[in-house]
């Protein structure tokens, strides 16, 4: 087995074994594969049950590729507690979801589910109750050499304008171009949110009509802010068009489940 704080990716079918090579690329981490699927760097196994056994012995991270019925069984009884089971991610076959099934908070589940969602821009669901009852997403866009303090003024100044919190805030929405943007990171640490950065693809869906923006000269797409903030919503209602403060542009969408 690798060392504690490393990612295990489990196959159960060759249809996941394309999704699990994505992840690792950007992950690291092991690839356990049923046997009778072919691949260069597959650790083989026969039995899911005791591989699960002995993941959850070594490893901080398990993200499953498979119908997560299948993964409530494997897990099923090998729980301990929350501050020391692993967390656990399942994505499916089809790569549409990635779900935060176990150790969301205590063991990181969750951020690794939006870390999921940011590199193959499948929906995160995350069902843990501080998470599932904020509303709200922050879409953001930016110039390279903006300030951790220009960003994070910025998102204040957009909230108050729309009478909302940063606890009511799900996450901060951007482009696949920012990921690793030390002052964006600094800021949402500092506001106490995480961040989502979509994929390019997601952009350039042609169901979308964005509104042109400066974005299409330097990065080829039309919008980065309002596009954010909807591609990362459920059923999304914008509440504050894309609004520029001090050379940051912030839209936010409201999620509407149930029609609230």
């Amino acid at each position: 087995m690798d060392t504690e704080n490393s990612t295990a990716f489990v196959v159960i079918r060759e249809e996941g074994l394309k999704i699990a090579k994505t992840l690792k690329n950007s992950l690291g981490g092991v690839i356990f594969a049923k046997s009778g699927i072919e691949g260069d760097g597959l650790v083989h196994f026969d039995r899911l049950r005791e591989l699960f056994e002995k993941l959850f012995k070594s490893y901080r991270r398990i993200i499953g590729i498979m119908a997560t019925g299948i993964a409530v069984r494997m897990v099923s009884g090998l729980m301990e507690s929350k501050y020391k089971d692993p967390a656990v991610v399942v994505v499916d076959e089809g790569g549409r979801f990635a779900i935060s099934l176990l150790s969301g908070h205590e063991g990181g589940a969750n951020s690794l589910t939006l870390h999921i969602s940011s590199i193959i821009g499948c929906q995160p669901i995350i069902t843990t109750a501080t998470e599932s009852l904020k509303r709200h997403v922050v879409g953001i866009g930016f110039r390279k050499h903006t300030t951790k303090n220009q960003i994070k003024e910025a998102i204040l100044k957009a909230l108050n304008m729309v009478n909302i919190e940063t606890c009511d805030v799900r996450f901060i929405s951007t482009c696949w171009h920012k990921a690793g943007n030390s002052s964006l990171i600094d800021a949402s640490s500092e506001l106490g949110l995480q961040v989502r950065f979509l994929p390019r693809f997601l952009y350039e869906n042609e169901l979308y009509n964005f509104k042109e923006s400066t974005a299409e000269k330097y990065l080829g797409v039309k919008n980065i802010a309002e596009a954010s903030a909807l591609l990362a919503s459920f059923n999304p209602k914008l509440i504050l068009r894309k609004t520029v403060f001090d050379g940051v542009t912030v839209a936010i969408a409201r999620e509407g489940a149930f029609g609230l």
